[in-house]
């Protein structure tokens, strides 16, 4: 159960303001990833959704680079 809640992801608009916020290109997040910079784009947009490895990874991403520009 904690692993779903690990993987909840922000809305669709707040995962392309956190990215952008840090300066971090959709390469960037593609590479730290593992995945290409469009998968990303389609997250951010919500045309798809990562399955639940990437949703915890992506998701950890998200709060990391939030944190580092509060």
């Amino acid at each position: 159960m904690s692993r779903v809640r690990a993987a909840q992801l922000p809305p669709v608009a707040v995962r392309r303001s956190i990215r952008r916020r840090a300066n971090a290109s959709l390469r960037d997040m593609g590479l730290t990833l593992g995945v290409s910079p469009m998968t990303v784009l389609r997250w951010e947009h919500g045309t798809s959704e990562p399955r639940l490895e990437n949703a915890i990874a992506y998701r950890r991403l998200l709060d990391a680079l939030h944190e580092a520009t509060r």
